[in-house]
């Protein structure tokens, strides 16, 4: 992972998810993976799926969506 990608995976294990829904299944596995393994590298649709869960999120992140949100999966679907 690169530092962006790190720094973004530790911050969507801090997120209120609603109960069983992808999201929270997909931010906690970012999170445990940035946690266990930091070296892993994301598949591309795993990097674009953490970038739009970075803006769905935003309001309980707003610190990291202000670094990151000029990326291109970084807005509305």
């Amino acid at each position: 992972m690169t530092p962006e990608q790190l720094e973004i995976c530790l911050n969507l294990g801090n997120v209120s998810y609603l109960p069983a829904s992808f999201d929270k299944r997909f931010g906690r596995n970012l999170h445990s993976l940035a946690q266990t393994n930091p070296t892993k590298e994301l598949s591309d649709s795993q990097n674009e799926w953490m970038y739009r869960l970075l803006y769905k999120y935003r309001k309980q992140l707003p610190n990291t969506y202000k670094k990151y949100k000029s990326n291109e999966f970084c807005n509305k679907k």
